[in-house]
């Protein structure tokens, strides 16, 4: 089966549950190019998958990613895998009302980075998030250089990851609201590679 024909049968399954949206899906070396390859990619035993998708619920648009691997997956897949989830915990715990947009991609970032996957966008090579609403992808966006404060009510997707070119790349991707305490997860997040 490609990229294709799975995400095909992902998007067929979410028009059957009354959720439209797509996905895009990435495999092997395709996933270290964090918006993919347009290319026909075969998924095989060992490959590694990132599938990033979302649809539109009463007018409210979500954004998710997961990257899982057929079988077993390598040390180094594993070992990066949770790497980007620290990462992903680490902004969650960083973005709370008064906070600044740039200080949440820096928790993450910081992560990424003290596991020698740096410096700055050499392999964590996009934003840590954009807000989320009525549109997939609006402002204000969780960057370095955005000084914005975030406030209760606010929401975000936060999404680290770690790109290798020409092997693999691992992103985890949740949406998250700002709350008066902190930050919460709509949805749970992925706690092992091996149970997705």
């Amino acid at each position: 089966m490609t990229n294709r024909e799975f995400a095909g049968l992902v998007e067929a399954a979410m028009e059957r549950q009354g959720y439209p949206g797509n996905v895009s899906v990435q495999v092997g070396e395709f996933s270290a190019l964090p918006h993919g390859s347009p290319g026909p990619q075969p998924i095989r035993e060992g490959t590694i998958v990132m599938m990033d998708d979302g649809c539109t619920v009463e007018g409210y648009v979500s954004d998710i990613t997961r990257t899982v691997v057929l079988g077993k997956p390598t040390d180094k897949i594993r070992k990066v895998w949770d790497i980007v989830l620290k990462a992903q915990s680490a902004a969650l715990a960083a973005a709370r009302p008064g906070a600044t947009c740039e200080s949440v991609d820096a928790a993450a970032r910081k992560v990424v980075e003290d596991a020698g996957y740096g410096p700055g966008y050499t392999y964590f090579t996009h934003r840590l998030g954009h807000g989320i609403g009525m549109d997939g992808h609006e402002w204000p966006y969780l960057v370095r250089g955005n000084k914005l404060k975030l406030l209760p009510g606010m929401t975000f997707s936060d999404e680290p990851g770690i790109y290798i070119r020409g092997e693999f790349g691992v992103r985890h991707e949740d949406d998250m609201f700002i709350t008066e305490n902190g930050a919460q997860l709509f949805t749970p997040q992925p706690m092992s590679i091996d149970t997705i």
